[in-house]
């Protein structure tokens, strides 16, 4: 990141602009949130249940899969901060099994989290954007929405489906002055993956495994993938729209590893 010329601050690349995440109070979401506070904005999150650092009034409890609540976010963001500049759709839930094993419900409940949120909240975002002069959208992907992994049809179609939304709302709202981009992440070293880790018969392995899967044979890090999302948000990525950004080592780069599970 820059540095001023002057004082040797990191550069404050949104500040003063009021972004909007879901699916922050951990994981990747808290660190775009964490990354987004030293860049200078101001948050609004929302998660399904708080975190241990998501108190006072710029946090609303709220699942996505539920438009009503959806709605309030934007509504409470309005009221908070009066204006939106950035939005973050990063909430994302998972159904695993192929087409023939996965319940119909559950499939449906990944569309609405994964898909259907990241659209409606878009839509009810962007007219206040338009309003305070443009902004940004930045939708979390994966790499299992460029490469699909066996027995998990509904996250995977969901991401899939997210990258070419991404694609669809940047030709859509271009007139508008948004903005609409995609970071898709390779494994990233969440809390939810190193417990699945841990958990496993032999650790050690397992990692391995995992990290292996990535030309830089390593895990990524909740933070990689959140200076990517910044970027795409800031003024330094103004002239890009209707990109997908893999923060994936080289998952995707090549075909040996593209027929591995990740």
């Amino acid at each position: 990141m820059s540095t001023s010329a002057t004082s040797g601050a990191p550069a404050r690349e949104l500040d003063g602009r009021v972004v909007l995440i879901t699916g922050a109070s951990r994981g990747i979401g808290h660190a775009i949130a964490e990354a987004c506070v030293a860049a200078g904005a101001r948050l609004f999150t929302m998660d399904v249940a708080p975190g241990p650092e998501d108190t006072g009034p710029t946090f609303l409890a709220g699942d996505v899969a539920r438009a009503a609540d959806r709605e309030a976010f934007v509504q409470a963001a309005l009221t908070h901060h009066g204006r939106i500049d950035v939005l973050v759709n990063n909430a994302a839930t998972s159904a695993a099994g192929s087409v023939l094993e996965v319940a119909l419900d559950d499939w449906r409940r990944v569309l609405e989290v994964n898909l259907t949120a990241p659209m409606h909240l878009s839509a009810l975002a962007a007219p206040h954007m338009a309003r305070a002069g443009g902004g940004a959208i930045v939708n979390v992907a994966s790499v299992q929405g460029l490469l699909a992994e066996q027995g998990n049809a509904a996250y995977n179609a969901s991401k899939a489906g997210l990258i070419n939304l991404t694609r669809s709302m940047a030709l859509d709202l271009a007139p508008q002055g948004i903005r609409v981009n995609a970071v898709a992440p390779g494994a990233i070293a969440t809390e939810r993956l190193l417990a699945a880790i841990a958990a496993s018969p032999d650790p050690a392995q397992t990692r391995s495994d995992w990290e292996d899967l990535h030309a830089l044979r390593r895990l990524g890090t909740p933070r990689e993938v959140a200076e990517a999302v910044v970027f795409l948000a800031s003024p330094r990525a103004a002239f890009i729209s209707g990109a997908v950004l893999p923060v994936d080592g080289a998952m995707t780069a090549s075909f040996m590893m593209a027929g591995r599970p990740v």
